[in-house]
């Protein structure tokens, strides 16, 4: 009896850490990944994902509470930012970009510079190249008035495939500390079409067009499956990268995320907005800003710290059983 109220207790605690997680996700400029860190799960989760194939009942079983808790953060946030983002645009912005730089002090703390030459021009071209990618994808779609949404509407064939990748690259990145999942769909425009697809007053909910809610499910499906390719191929690639070329890839982390950081203000979304935003929203962003940076900055040093005493915890261990 006592086993299974433990049981249930935990279950129901993987599910709130789950709605964090849901919640983190949900929000661009915060990490999944870097919440996962924080709560301690980090591990557990992507040995889970990584050995679904293997064991497929434990795993399934473990990851279940974490997943019904994503699903339920994921969705309470995405309703809040979408009615948020119509009222006030900026703030919001200013809101996901502080979080944004707040992380990288995630990148910053693996950044060990390089040995020998050859290994110094990697790192340059590493951070250079995902810098100027991330930046440019943002400032491109604001350049060229490219706007995702109306395409979403009209329901273009190439859509489908678009929300697909969509999925695997928002999912995959957020198995990475410090890197937003939600914000690499901010960056390639995705984020606010696909938001206003599922809510709002001109979801699919909202319709009363049967053929429109029918392709609204299928990407929804299309999302779903991106998702789950995109959580185990960057569960098995990030292991390999950080094994094999861990200061490299960090390079290349900090590149996005200060990339991105200029695409949260100048990409289709927002920018074609500035000339009509209220004062009051310019000052409301630029505080939110402020303090989101800050919460991030204390949220990932402190999970840094505990990174370190787990480390040093875990090698006094190791000596005392020697001796």
């Amino acid at each position: 009896m006592e086993k299974q109220i433990n049981k249930v207790g935990t279950f129901f605690l993987h599910v709130g850490e789950g709605i964090t997680l849901g919640i983190s996700a949900a929000v661009a400029g915060l990490s999944a990944g870097t919440i996962a860190v924080a709560e301690k799960i980090y591990d557990p989760l992507i040995n889970s994902v990584s050995n679904l194939r293997k064991e497929f009942k434990k795993s399934f079983l473990y990851l279940l509470p974490f997943f019904l808790g994503l699903l339920l953060g994921a969705l309470a946030a995405l309703v809040g930012i979408q009615r948020g983002y119509k009222a006030a645009p900026f703030s919001l912005t200013g809101l996901f970009a502080g979080f944004i730089l707040g992380s990288v002090p995630v990148a910053i703390s693996e950044c060990k510079k390089g040995q020998t030459k050859k290994e110094k021009i990697i790192h340059i071209v590493s951070f250079t190249w995902c810098f100027l990618l991330a930046a440019g994808l943002g400032i491109v779609t604001a350049l060229t008035k490219f706007e995702l949404g109306q395409y979403m509407n009209e329901r273009a064939w190439w859509i489908y495939i678009l929300i697909f990748f969509s999925g695997v690259i928002a999912a995959g990145a957020c198995v990475i500390p410090g890197i937003s999942g939600s914000m690499t769909l901010m960056v390639i425009g995705m984020y606010y079409p696909i938001l206003n697809t599922y809510t709002g007053e001109a979801s699919i909910l909202h319709t009363g067009d049967a053929m429109f809610k029918v392709t609204g499910l299928v990407m929804a499906l299309l999302l779903f499956l991106g998702a789950i390719v995109g959580v185990m191929l960057s569960s098995k690639f990030m292991r390999f990268m950080l094994e094999k070329h861990r200061v490299s890839t960090f390079y290349s982390i900090l590149g996005l995320i200060l990339g991105s950081l200029i695409s949260m203000f100048i990409n289709s979304s927002i920018y074609p907005l500035y000339p009509s935003i209220a004062t009051w929203d310019y000052i409301v962003g630029g505080i939110l800003f402020v303090a989101a940076a800050i919460g991030a900055f204390l949220l990932v040093t402190h999970v840094g710290k505990a990174k370190i005493e787990e480390e040093v915890t875990s090698a006094l261990e190791i000596e005392e059983k020697e001796e």
